[in-house]
């Protein structure tokens, strides 16, 4: 794919690949992690051999909606769900928080947020209205 996004949804313009669902209004949590197609959860499995033996110190991150394999990692590793990244940018940003476009890459192994702040400022005269990204990586 293009960009190499595998779902995600955007507001007001659509990206230079193409992909992805249009919504009118920036979203709150809940509806962004559906439209990005992020409602989904890591779990984490132990490592085989061929012959059956226990690979110690690694596991497999696995999206428990299709069994898609997105990386291995060691027994450190600490995951992060999509539904917790959401709900750390709303309780930092706080009440009113949209979020702009969310989405997944690289078969589900990378997914990202973009979220505008529920309060503009002017800068030297400038309206600004800022915007928090965040970027997580579910295996690598």
């Amino acid at each position: 794919m293009a960009a190499n996004v595998e779902t995600m949804f955007y507001t007001r313009e659509k990206p230079w690949h193409g992909l992805g669902t249009r919504v009118e209004e920036a979203p709150a949590s809940a509806d962004a992690l559906r439209l990005a197609g992020l409602d989904w959860q890591v779990i984490q499995e132990p490592i085989f051999t061929d012959n059956g033996e226990l690979i110690s110190g690694y596991k497999v991150n696995v999206r428990d909606s299709d069994r898609k394999v997105l990386g291995v990692v060691s027994d450190r590793y600490k995951l992060v769900q999509n539904q917790e990244a959401f709900s750390f940018t709303d309780t930092l940003l706080g009440n009113g928080v949209r979020y702009e476009t969310a989405g997944s890459l690289q078969e589900g192994r990378k997914v990202w947020l973009l979220a505008r702040l529920p309060r503009e400022y002017i800068i030297s005269g400038e309206q600004i209205s800022p915007y928090a990204q965040d970027k997580q990586c579910c295996a690598i």
